[in-house]
């Protein structure tokens, strides 16, 4: 009885929780700008779902699967777009007709996905950790942190594949101790799923099977009695990739290939500002992903995850080659293992995406990993706990982590909307001009605001020199805001003119004569670095 009595009170306390993280985003999402990627994102579900419609009914506007192939106009469609349909299905469905509400749609609902990912490592944390304290710990730190928190409302990417892959952990530790048809047939569905959101998906499967071998190497002699499932994994993973990424529909091993082809031969080529140099994407420092989770997460986080994960590593290193050690075992328990599982996806995904990948735009490719960042923190709050016996420094540390919530929660309501250009106090002095900043073009909403209310006599002429989404933001305003607003491609024609801080780089034309025949009206700063910037014609 009293053992129900505490899950219940568990559970109360979580549902409150996760009722104030709906209650923020419910108060917060028409608050955020289109990036430069949602059109395409929108689009993408917004073709296929014509397809499939033009598959089972009459619709005019279908899209044949060899029009998307063959077509530089539908290049981006043969990206995996299983979640950017179920968007356009729910777009449809609600009969909205308004593209201002079609995007705040997909806010709430990114949103939402978010808080699904919140849930299940949620989950994850109670196979792990047995304290509450803890495991509370871990699901305030990734809603409050600051980028990932901003992104959750218009990343129809990343922070949805973070989302997923954390329902992808949860599974797979549930399959790993119990399997079934019943969580094998879960895992393959969900291992689908990430593969249609982010090829990178594959990283957790090598992942995974990974762990199975090695536990076949930890205990020679006793079965898994999970192998049956493997191949109907496989096999379910296979089938609904296909089911969940129309684009292979019709001869779908050819267009695998020439999916992955021309992500080999189109990657981007975007320039990156990097400790105040520019990088091209293809050619930034192996350390670049790791210096940007670095200065961009909380102090805790950093603090935390540094001891967490080399404790770790030298636990498994000890372990295996101590000789007194006769068993020289992987691991011991669950928590051993989830602790080795998820090192091994972190420090592969790390190594990969050095080797292989494409680094551009900040750390948001490896948004995924901020959950396993976390973990990695919760194990060495942990491991402090432990070793600290005096009350009095417990107690302390305590209270660091509760100021820095505290901090975190402030910062995020003083600089709404715009947590996304975040760095943590420690290295905001120390990035100014040296880091790339609003390059989704996230500000220009509230910037075409802020023109209006500089401005609201006639009708004005707007302009951007730099590279961001500028179209979008002015077709999500109001009718009333957008008809004061005219968008023009030629500075010469504009009464104002948007620039990011990217100006000092840009070689857009016309940034020649914004000094001559402009002047700077109004700046955007958060923590004192420039993010965008209104000239007026004077």
């Amino acid at each position: 009885m009293k053992r129900i009595t505490k899950i219940d009170g568990d559970y109360f306390l979580y549902f409150l929780i996760f009722a104030c993280f709906l209650l923020v985003g419910i108060l917060s999402f028409k608050d955020y700008g289109v990036s430069i990627d949602e059109h395409f994102h929108y689009s993408n579900g917004a073709h296929y779902y014509n397809f499939l419609k033009g598959l089972f009914f009459s619709n005019p506007n279908s899209v044949s699967i060899a029009e998307i192939k063959n077509s530089f106009q539908y290049q981006h469609f043969r990206d995996p777009a299983i979640y950017d349909l179920i968007l356009a299905f729910l777009i449809d469905i609600l009969k909205i007709d308004n593209l201002n509400e079609a995007y705040y749609l997909r806010h709430f609902f990114n949103f939402i996905i978010f808080l699904i990912g919140i849930f299940y490592f949620l989950l994850i944390l109670r196979e792990r950790f047995s304290s509450n304290l803890i495991i509370t710990i871990g699901i305030l730190l990734l809603f409050v942190s600051p980028r990932i928190f901003a992104n959750s409302f218009y990343n129809n990417k990343d922070l949805i594949f973070l989302s997923i892959s954390c329902v992808f952990f949860y599974y797979s530790i549930i399959f790993f101790f119990k399997p079934s048809l019943k969580s094998a047939i879960f895992l393959a569905i969900v291992s689908a799923l990430a593969f249609d959101i982010r090829v990178l998906a594959i990283i957790f499967i090598l992942s995974f099977y990974m762990m199975i071998f090695l536990n076949h190497l930890d205990n020679p002699k006793k079965s898994f009695e999970g192998t049956r499932y493997y191949p109907l994994i496989t096999i379910f993973t296979l089938i609904f990739i296909y089911i969940f990424w129309p684009y292979l529909w019709i001869d779908p091993i050819n267009n695998l290939i020439n999916f992955f082809a021309d992500m080999k031969t189109n990657m981007p080529g975007m320039q990156n500002l990097y400790l105040g140099n520019l990088f091209f994407s293809k050619n930034t420092p192996w350390h670049y992903e790791m210096i940007w989770i670095v200065i961009t997460s909380p102090i805790t986080v950093t603090l935390f995850f540094l001891i967490g994960y080399f404790f770790i590593l030298k636990f498994f290193f000890i372990n295996l080659l101590d000789a007194d050690n006769k068993k020289h075992r992987f691991w011991y328990d669950k928590s051993q293992f989830i602790n080795f599982y998820f090192f091994i996806v972190l420090t592969l995904s790390f190594i990969l995406k050095v080797k292989f990948g494409v680094s551009y735009a900040g750390w948001r490719q490896i948004y995924y990993l901020y959950p396993l960042v976390i973990f990695f923190s919760l194990c060495g709050i942990e491991i402090l706990i432990k070793k600290i016996r005096k009350s009095l420094i417990k107690n302390l540390l305590i209270i660091f982590i509760s100021i820095e919530f505290i901090f975190l929660s402030f910062w995020n309501y003083k600089n709404h909307p715009f947590q996304y250009v975040f760095f943590n106090p420690l290295f905001n002095s120390f990035v100014k001009n040296k880091f790339d900043l609003d390059y989704w073009g996230m500000s220009n909403k509230f910037i075409l605001n802020k023109i209006l209310k500089i401005n609201d006599n006639k009708p004005l002429k707007v302009t951007t020199i730099s590279f961001t989404n500028l179209n979008d933001n002015h077709r999500i305003l109001d009718q009333e805001k957008r008809n004061k607003i005219k968008i023009v491609y030629d500075v010469k024609q504009a009464d104002f003119v948007i620039d990011n801080y990217m100006k000092k780089w840009s070689t857009t034309p016309g940034k020649e004569i914004l000094n001559k025949e402009f002047m700077i009206v109004y700046n955007l700063t958060v923590d004192g670095n420039i993010i965008n910037t209104i000239y007026k014609r004077k």
